[in-house]
C-alpha cells in the first residue's frame, strides 16, 4: 500500500466556510485521493433536520447511509474518515468492514460526544467499538469513549489553513469597518458575557461577533459594543485582523481547553489575549507567544498592560504566528499525524 497516496472516502460537513471541508481539502493537497460525502446536505437540510442532529434517526440518515455504500462500492477504499459526529450506522460499518476487512475506519471528533450533549450523539457511541481509532480534543473523553467501547482513543488538536488563517492588510474601508481595539468573536455563553461586560464596565470597549448574545443578563451593557451575528470567510479572517487585542473564551459547555481560535488567532499575526487552561499553556509560551487570563481582574489588567505596550504586544503577536508555523499547528500536520498513527 502507498501511504503516500491513499484511498479515503471523507463523511463530514462540506459546506466550503466549514473547517471540515477545509481538512478534506488538504487531504486532497497531501496527495490522496478523497472522495467527498457532504454529510450536511442529507443531515441539515429539510424539515427533518432537528430530528437528524437530535435522534440520529429519520430519512436523511438513511440517504447518507445509502451514499456511503455507493461510494465504497465506486472506490474500496483504505480509510473511511468521519468528521466530528457520526451518522454511520453499526450495520453499514460491518458491511464495509466485511467486504475490506483492512480498511482503516476512524472518527476525528472536534465536539464533545460524551459530555453535556451527548444524548445527541446516540449513533456515534452506539458504534464507538465499531470504529480503529477515534480522535478527541479532550483528555477527558479518552477514558469515558473506553467506556462505550472504543478500541484505541488519540488526542488530536485543533488546526489552521495558512491559506485562510492568515495575516492581511485592510485598506481604509476594511480598517473602518472591522477594526477594534479590543474584540471576541463567538457565540454567547453565560461565562463569556460576563466577562466582557465586566471589560466594558471598566471602560474597554469591546467588540462583540457572533450568535445568542441578546439573550443574556447584560445585553443592555453589550449592545452598544456589538457587532453582529457570526461572520464566515473573508470578513472572519478581516475581522481577526482588525483587532489590536483578540480575546479567546473556551467554550465551557463543551469542556473546552483549546479549540479552533486556539490557533486561528495567531495564526493571522494577531495578539491573542485567551482563556488560560493546561492545553494552551502546553501550545504557546506564556507572555511570549500568547497571554493567558484566570480571572476577570486578571484580563482587565492585562488589557489595560497591552494596549498601552504596543511594542511588546507586537512582538507576542509575531511569536505566536511563529510558533504556529514552527510547529506545524496546520491541518496538513495534523492530518499527517493521524494517518501515521492508524498505520502504526
Amino acid at each position: 500500500m502507498n501511504r503516500e497516496k491513499l484511498k479515503i472516502i471523507y463523511v463530514g460537513s462540506l459546506n466550503v466556510q466549514s473547517n471540515s471541508y477545509r481538512r478534506f481539502k488538504t487531504l486532497k493537497e497531501l496527495g490522496h485521493e478523497v472522495e467527498g460525502v457532504d454529510s450536511d446536505k442529507y443531515i441539515y437540510n429539510g424539515p427533518y433536520s432537528r430530528f437528524h442532529h437530535h435522534f440520529n434517526i429519520g430519512p436523511g440518515v438513511n440517504q447518507l447511509n445509502k451514499i456511503i455504500l455507493e461510494q465504497f462500492e465506486k472506490l474500496h477504499p483504505d480509510i473511511l474518515f468521519v468528521d466530528n459526529k457520526s451518522f454511520v450506522k453499526g450495520s453499514v460499518i460491518r458491511r464495509i468492514r466485511k467486504k475490506l476487512p483492512d480498511i482503516k475506519i476512524i472518527n476525528l471528533i472536534t465536539d464533545d460526544p460524551t459530555g453535556k450533549f451527548k444524548y445527541a450523539w446516540r449513533i456515534s457511541l452506539k458504534t464507538a467499538p465499531l470504529y480503529d481509532c477515534h480522535f478527541v480534543q479532550r483528555k477527558v473523553n479518552i477514558d469515558e469513549l473506553k467506556k462505550y467501547g472504543a478500541q484505541r482513543v488519540e488526542l488530536c488538536f485543533r488546526s489552521y489553513d495558512p491559506s485562510f488563517n492568515r495575516p492581511i492588510e485592510l485598506d481604509e474601508a476594511e480598517k473602518e469597518k472591522y477594526q477594534a481595539s479590543v474584540g471576541f468573536i463567538g457565540t454567547y455563553e453565560e461565562n463569556r458575557e460576563d466577562f466582557v461586560a465586566f471589560l466594558i464596565q471598566n471602560n474597554i470597549q469591546v467588540q462583540v461577533t457572533g450568535d445568542g448574545w441578546s439573550k443574556g443578563k447584560h445585553w443592555n451593557i453589550i449592545e452598544p459594543n456589538y457587532h453582529g451575528v457570526s461572520v464566515y470567510g473573508d470578513a472572519y479572517i478581516k475581522s481577526i485582523n482588525g483587532m489590536t487585542i483578540a480575546l479567546h473564551f473556551l467554550r465551557h459547555a463543551n469542556r473546552d481547553d483549546q479549540d479552533s481560535r486556539s490557533f486561528e488567532i495567531p495564526a493571522c499575526g494577531v495578539f491573542m489575549l485567551a482563556e488560560r487552561s493546561d492545553v494552551h499553556s502546553s501550545l504557546f509560551e506564556e507572555d511570549i507567544e500568547a497571554v493567558f487570563f484566570s480571572t476577570k481582574k486578571e484580563l482587565l489588567e492585562k488589557v489595560n498592560y497591552y494596549l498601552q505596550h504596543e511594542a511588546e504586544r507586537m512582538v507576542i503577536a509575531n511569536n505566536g504566528l511563529q510558533r504556529c508555523r514552527n510547529s506545524d499547528y496546520t491541518h496538513a500536520g495534523r492530518l499527517k499525524e493521524v494517518i501515521k498513527k492508524i498505520y502504526e
